[in-house]
């Protein structure tokens, strides 16, 4: 008796562990070049306004675990995302972002709309869009826009936003149990 428990107990961990094509696939290396998760999103998305808090928690277990985020869609608000990220603005004015356009009904759809939102949330508006318009900016976003292209010319049935990839090399397949996407991640993380 004491065998068979050792034996299901042994066991018991490499059933739970993440199954290839099913909780996660894997991906040429190079197409997604940052290291640790990496989610790529869309400000327009409610799924990814929700994911947000995912990726709270995955700092919370481990607040060394680098998270990267790589925008989507428009040119507008992926040069949005990398402007704040370049002054550093931090996570506050990606969820004012986020929530201006989600439940405001306020879209980044042209340049103007990104000087409206500048100009709502108190930044300093000529050196947003200073920095919005540089050369560095557009080509991050340029760049950023491409991945799902770069992913489904390699044959990477790519499912839209939010989607994971981790160290550049596993897409995880979304899970409804937010706690057996967040081990299935971890479990990435260190394979």
């Amino acid at each position: 008796m004491f065998r068979l428990f050792s034996i299901i107990l042994f066991a018991f961990p490499l059933l739970a562990q993440p199954k290839l094509n099913v909780d996660y696939i894997e991906i040429p290396e190079g197409l997604v070049k940052e290291k640790g998760v990496t989610e790529i999103f869309w400000y327009g998305c409610p799924a990814c306004l929700e994911y947000e808090n995912t990726l709270k928690k995955i700092k919370e277990i481990d607040p060394t675990i680098e998270v990267n985020k790589i925008p989507q869609f428009r040119l507008p608000a992926a040069k949005t995302y990398y402007t704040i990220e370049s002054l550093n603005l931090g996570d506050e004015v990606h969820d004012k972002v986020f929530k201006d356009w989600q439940l405001k009904r306020k879209p980044l759809g042209s340049d103007k709309d990104v000087e409206n939102f500048a100009k709502r949330h108190n930044l300093d508006v000529k050196n947003f869009m200073r920095v919005y318009n540089s050369f560095s900016i557009n080509i991050k976003a340029k760049n950023a826009i491409a991945v799902p292209r770069k992913l489904i010319e390699n044959g990477i049935d790519f499912k839209g936003t939010p989607t994971v990839v981790v160290n550049g090399k596993y897409i995880v397949t979304r899970q409804r149990n937010v706690s057996k996407e967040i081990e299935n991640i971890i479990f990435l993380l260190n394979k």
